[in-house]
């Protein structure tokens, strides 16, 4: 397989040239997780994925308890169906919170705190409450808690890992926290590998040809686990080469998929880029620092043109208007253009806002 079928059988495996789903959480769940620390990217993350999609669409699965935001992965936020919030948490969290060991102990963090921010929590959540991030740092700082130098960030994450809380609805420009146990009742637990092997189906089916680094990297696994995932599964995947490296993929039809001949406007930390550990098929060396930080990882919103960065864009609101200012990496011909203002419809459209775009 050469690289550029590889990147056009991921953009249809990622559902961004081909939608298949209709709603919000049919996709979330296709996808196993959409990485979402940057909110309004994640909602375009959805919808560039969905026939006709609105943030509010998206807002609404989050409401109706159909995708859930917390914190599975990475120490990251992303958006996950609910029902694989707890058996994701308890398998991939535990290292991420021992990893993270010695940033807590600088911050003046440890168990005896995380154990009484859990009890002040609960206290103020109780009852169906939801309360913004200001709203819970005050609840700690009155119980002697300090929040300051991010130690509340810590704090609501380690115990959203933990699986005590999650994000709820939206209050105003701020999304609120909930208990997870009233937020989400009870689901079917997975554990061990019958928990490993169900990620890595999830894994391969929607981000594939994918290799096992990539797989580690995207979930977080051990090098051990990710291969016994892969193991268990790999009876029902197809594996192909590129550039003599080994690739799994869930439907060998797409092995005969042509060259992408489509343009996209990727938002920050999307999954074509940040699902996978080597990122080179999709990104020229030269224009790596243009699209990676030098410590978050990704960071730009990308363009795409024939399933290679092609430039970045930005975002900005004034009023009813969202404005997209694109930086090509090259002189756009005229049907690259007219591509473009196509795609930067389908975002003004899924803000519900006038557009104007600037080259």
């Amino acid at each position: 397989m050469t690289s550029l079928k590889m990147l056009h059988a991921r953009l249809l495996n990622q559902q961004i040239a081909a939608h298949k789903f209709e709603s919000p959480g049919e996709l979330v769940k296709w996808l196993g997780a959409v990485q979402a620390q940057d909110y309004l990217g994640a909602l375009w993350a959805v919808g560039l994925r969905l026939n006709n999609a609105a943030e509010s669409d998206i807002e609404k699965a989050i409401s109706n308890k159909t995708i859930l935001r917390s914190w599975p992965m990475r120490g990251t936020l992303h958006f996950i169906a609910p029902e694989d919030a707890r058996w994701m948490l308890q398998l991939l969290t535990p290292r991420i919170i021992s990893r993270a060991a010695s940033i807590y102990r600088n911050s003046g963090l440890d168990k005896k705190i995380f154990a009484k921010s859990s009890k002040v929590i609960v206290k103020a959540l109780q009852g169906g409450k939801q309360l913004e991030r200001k709203e819970i740092y005050r609840t700690l700082e009155e119980a002697k808690i300090s929040t300051s130098e991010n130690r509340g960030l810590h704090i609501l994450g380690v115990l959203a890992q933990q699986g005590l809380i999650c994000f709820g609805p939206r209050k105003g420009k701020q999304q609120s926290f909930v208990l997870l146990d009233e937020w989400m009742p009870e689901t079917k637990s997975l554990k061990g590998d019958e928990a490993i092997a169900t990620l890595a189906q999830t894994y391969f089916t929607s981000h594939g040809p994918a290799t096992v680094q990539d797989f580690v990297w995207w979930s977080g696994l051990t090098v051990t686990d990710a291969k016994r995932g892969l193991d268990i599964i790999k009876k029902n995947f197809t594996e192909v080469k590129v550039n003599d490296n080994s690739y799994w993929m869930w439907d060998d039809a797409l092995l005969s998929v042509e060259k992408p001949r489509a343009t996209y406007l990727l938002p920050c930390f999307d999954q074509y880029l940040v699902g996978y550990k080597d990122r080179s098929a999709a990104v020229e060396a030269k224009f790596t620092q243009q699209i990676f930080g030098a410590s978050n990882g990704i960071f730009a919103s990308v363009l795409l043109i024939n399933g290679k960065v092609g430039g970045t864009w930005k975002r900005s609101f004034y009023k009813n208007e969202v404005i997209i200012e694109i930086k090509p990496f090259k002189k756009l011909r005229g049907t690259e253009k007219a591509r473009i203002l196509k795609v930067a419809k389908q975002y003004s459209n899924c803000t519900a806002m006038k557009l104007k775009l600037h080259y």
